[in-house]
């Protein structure tokens, strides 16, 4: 009864919502367009992107832009879905939320370490729109020129101390890329409190987020193992300190031995030995960079799209099955679009989709 109370109107609003995700057909379609021009008229007539796209000029419309418009389709998508959460706890609201500003984070943070030449009306557009959300302003951090002035910009924010920390651990570990250890810590800390404040929704619920958010925790500690493995001389214990605080099928044991794990190829045996060797069935030391962030984003999707029938429809699960399928919905149009605008065989595109058509 108590899920009823709380997801009624929500769920039926998401049903609605997820019935307008494109469908194979779209994806096909989409596959056969010429020209990123046709592709956003082609997304102008679906249900989904007709109202965000339908009164632009399909010609004038870049590759990026048409990213940009998808991806704030989708917080607006989230903001409707809050206002139907009235029972909902605030914090873990909040929460959600912090994720799209911790990616305007890490991009912000990216540029200044890379010392990357921008232009500034670019990289607004590359920034998530969260409004009165926001609790930072990721092109002030696009001013900063070190790491001090970078934690000067972040002063006041719960990200400050975060931040803080990587750049002091950087300088105490074996040589390793600033930029993923910043990203990291960034992760860890969000996925700590978004575990933490899970608590207040209810066992249910708390189980629910607990699994969606654990699992995505296990894919990506995977993936930046073999990323370690590949680029990185780091010790074991070094690798292993530097992982997500929370996972939920992988175990300290096998954690120990992907972290203790002599070079690529024996990763990808230990990897292949775990609870996730159905997901890397087809990996191998030759094709693990190429694969390894696919093979786990196609893992999550299905998870996504059938959590509702393993999780329940009154429940926290209805957000996570929607929002999650419709991210990866964006990244395959991003990835088509791409395709086309290049000349690449729509064949070859498909294998580089995370829905698997």
């Amino acid at each position: 009864m108590i899920g009823f109370v709380r997801y009624g109107g929500v769920s039926a609003k998401l049903y609605a919502l997820s019935g307008n995700l494109l469908t194979e057909d779209d994806y096909k379609n989409l596959l056969n367009q010429k020209s990123v021009p046709d592709i956003v008229r082609y997304l102008q007539s679906t249900k989904m992107y007709g109202d965000t796209l339908g009164t632009l000029n399909a010609d004038q419309i870049h590759r990026r832009d048409l990213e940009n418009l998808l991806e704030e389709d989708l917080l607006k998508d989230i903001k409707k879905i809050f206002s139907f959460f009235v029972t909902f706890d605030r914090n873990f609201m909040h929460l959600l939320f912090y994720r799209y500003e911790v990616e305007n984070l890490k991009i912000a943070i990216r540029s200044v370490l890379n010392k990357e030449e921008y232009n500034i009306n670019e990289m607004k557009r590359r920034f998530f729109d969260l409004g009165e959300r926001s609790t930072i302003d990721p092109v002030k951090i696009l001013g900063a020129k070190n790491q001090d002035e970078i934690l000067d910009v972040l002063s006041g924010t719960p990200y400050q101390e975060v931040v803080r920390n990587a750049f002091a651990s950087y300088k105490q570990t074996s040589p390793i890329n600033l930029i993923g250890i910043v990203e990291n810590a960034l992760d860890s800390w969000l996925l700590a409190k978004t575990i933490s404040a899970s608590k207040n929704l209810g066992t249910s619920d708390q189980a629910i987020v607990k699994e969606i958010e654990g699992e995505r925790a296990d894919i990506t500690d995977i993936e930046w193992l073999v990323r370690i493995k590949a680029f990185y001389d780091l010790k074991p214990e070094e690798a292993y300190n530097s992982l997500l605080p929370f996972h939920f099928r992988l175990r300290p044991d096998h954690l120990h031995a992907m972290c203790d794990s002599k070079g690529l190829k024996e990763l990808v045996d230990v990897i292949k030995e775990g609870p996730y060797s159905d997901v890397y069935k087809e990996l191998t030391e030759e094709n693990a960079l190429s694969r390894i962030t696919l093979l786990g984003r196609r893992y999550l999707r299905l998870k996504a799209k059938g959590s509702i029938t393993k999780l329940g429809n009154f429940s926290i699960a209805t957000y996570f099955h929607y929002v999650l399928l419709k991210e990866f919905e964006i990244m395959d149009v991003a990835t088509i679009t791409e395709g086309v605008r290049y000349g690449i065989k729509p064949d070859e595109i498909k294998e580089r989709l995370v829905i698997k058509l």
